[in-house]
């Protein structure tokens, strides 16, 4: 068995690199740490994949820092020069990794060039800011996001053939379709001789992209969960993955139940859309406070991808430093990944991920680092229960928990709660539509598709728990059973009188609705007065446009035995004239009738044509 004792590493690192690991609570190495630091540290590219909670950040961090160190021994670098690169898919993993670089950097001695870590993530100050700051501060190691990064080295000013190392964390992301083109074009500026690793917990769902990266002969690592009830497993061995079946009107009950009697530390849920992180964190902040707790008993915060980049880095800051008894983060994917979040008991998904691969980086933001933590992913009663067989064949494996009992006591309290929340104000009723129209396109989207599909998905269930009394007109609702009249599930409000709390808004719904009464009203009188006109036409106008119509009919009945006599007569006639007058005549009366028939057929042929489109 390899030693994890840091005394035991076979490379020998840098002293003052040492009392960094020590002091900052790091006794003894993780077994990727153990396997990797060795092989990064000298003239090995790396392939690693382990378990979310392993260490990972550190198993590259280490190396990066012993490069620098080896290539300022050897001479500083010049100006407009950096020793290494990390790059990450999100700004909230970035930002991270400096602080781990910045933790590690305050213990640099003072005989070495000052070492600097630089942020690169776009929303938070322009591209030409990065270039000033690294331009005037000699930024060594530059960590950041595959399109800031990008826009930076494409800079003239900025040189890149000092890199003596890059590292592509959450690499199976940098290297899908959203991330790798800008991924691509960074490599190809960066020098051949290099050294390269990927990391990631789920790498081998980067598949053969992998060697797009330009590695020389990689050594690949996989550190699996030593759990013996998880032998051969991705999952970390003190992380327990359950799965609760219910119905989805109970999921918000039961979470709300979860979020204020249950006894944890930091909690993370993870909701399908941005737009329902922001309606859910409302809904849930006026339940806590009809409930009575202060911010100092519970706090919640919210995290999305449409936030700007400063927001979303206070609020995890914010979520990591609570000192509140309970602190609570609403959030999408976009915290799924790299994030190491101290104190996280338990992770709730109200749905699984569209990507099944993103669902072990959900459940890995607890139970890290060797400690324990529980993982519970809601599923509807049906068919989405199978979802636990298709994680099965994965290797992870989901245990079955019991829904939490609502009492009718509670459940009624619950339902009054949010209606008179949603009651005062339009524009909550507004989001909650914007919600549940993006959950049902989140859902059309599930790479699982046997499994979650919008045919047998229960609309009405899903509608209640957002609150709504009526479904949205939208084209899914074809699969509605029993769908009701004018898509209401109950009258218990009045569309006409619902207001907004915004009065310019009220004000335009006013107007809007008048505009629309009036038309309605001109619409009303117009067929009114149609009406009237049709009833007030006398018995004898009525006949008159009869026999009109009996005329016109008799009249081209007329005609058309006229023109039948005339030919007849002429046939007759023709027989008994001279064999030139026969000919013309004869000649005469092919042509009427080739012509005749080119006539039908060419109506035919467009009649069969219409049809042929069909």
């Amino acid at each position: 068995m390899q030693s994890t004792k840091w005394d035991d590493l076979p490379y020998e690192i840098q002293p003052w690199i040492k009392k960094a690991v020590i002091s900052l609570g790091f006794s003894c190495m993780t077994p990727v740490q153990a396997s990797t630091i060795p092989l990064l540290s000298q003239n090995k590219d790396v392939v690693v994949q382990a378990v979310t909670g392993s260490g990972k950040t550190l198993a590259y961090v280490i190396p990066v820092l012993e490069k620098i160190c080896s290539a300022l021994r050897e001479g500083s670098f010049k100006n407009a020069h950096f020793g290494a690169l990390v790059m990450v898919p999100t700004r909230e993993l970035a930002n991270q990794v400096v602080q781990v670089f910045e933790s590690f950097l305050e213990y640099q001695p003072d005989d070495l060039p000052d070492i600097k870590a630089q942020l690169l993530v776009g929303s938070i100050q322009p591209v030409q800011e990065d270039l000033q700051y690294f331009m005037e501060n000699n930024s060594f190691i530059l960590v950041g996001t595959p399109g800031r990064v990008n826009d930076f080295l494409s800079s003239p000013q900025v040189k890149t053939n000092s890199c003596e190392i890059i590292i592509l964390d959450e690499a199976d992301r940098l290297l899908d379709i959203s991330f790798l083109h800008a991924t691509e074009s960074v490599l190809k500026m960066l020098p051949k001789q290099r050294r390269t690793g990927l990391f990631s917990a789920t790498l081998s769902d980067a598949g053969t992209d992998i060697f797009k990266t330009g590695m020389t002969n990689p050594v690949k690592i996989t550190v699996k969960s030593n759990s013996l009830h998880l032998k051969n497993s991705t999952v970390p061995a003190k992380l327990s993955l359950y799965s609760m079946v219910l119905n989805p009107r109970l999921k918000l009950k039961v979470l709300l139940k979860l979020l204020t009697e249950y006894s944890y530390r930091k909690i993370i849920v993870y909701f399908p859309t941005c737009v329902s992180v922001s309606y859910f964190y409302g809904m849930f902040h006026n339940f806590i406070k009809r409930k009575g707790l202060k911010s100092k008993d519970i706090s919640i915060f919210s995290l999305h991808g449409r936030l700007d980049a400063k927001p979303r880095m206070k609020t995890l800051n914010k979520f990591e430093n609570s000192s509140s008894d309970k602190s609570i983060l609403f959030t999408t994917d976009v915290s799924a990944r790299g994030l190491d979040i101290p104190e996280v008991d338990i992770v709730v998904q109200i749905d699984p991920p569209t990507d099944p691969s993103m669902f072990l980086h959900r459940c890995g933001r607890c139970g890290r680092a060797n400690k324990s933590g529980i993982a519970i992913t809601m599923l509807s009663i049906g068919r989405e229960e199978e979802y636990i067989d298709f994680l099965k064949i994965k290797g992870i494996t989901l245990k079955s928990m019991e829904p939490v009992i609502i009492s009718e006591e509670e459940n009624c309290w619950y339902d009054e709660t949010l209606k008179g929340w949603l009651r005062e104000d339009r524009s909550r009723y507004d989001q909650a539509i914007r919600s549940y129209v993006g959950y049902v396109r989140y859902y059309s989207k599930h790479l699982a598709s046997s499994i979650f599909r919008v045919r047998t998905l229960d609309y009405k269930g899903v509608a209640r728990m957002y609150g709504l009394t009526r479904l949205p007109k939208m084209p899914e609702n074809k699969y509605v059973r029993d769908f009701p009249e004018d898509g209401y599930l109950d009258h218990t409000i009045d569309f006409n009188t619902y207001a907004y709390a915004d009065k310019k808004k009220e004000t335009a719904r006013k107007h809007e609705l008048l505009t629309h009464e009036r038309k309605r009203q001109r619409r009303e009188k117009a067929l009114k007065k149609k009406l009237q006109k049709n009833k007030n036409f006398s018995w004898s106008d009525k006949n008159s446009g009869k026999e009109t119509r009996i005329e016109r009919h008799d009249k081209l009945k007329r005609r058309r035995e006229a023109i039948e006599r005339k030919i007849q007569e002429e046939q007759v006639h023709g027989s008994s004239s001279s064999g030139e007058e026969e000919t013309d005549q004869n000649d005469w009366k092919i042509d009427i009738l080739e012509t005749k028939r080119k006539r039908k057929a060419r109506k035919n042929a467009m009649v069969q044509g219409s049809f042929d489109d069909l």
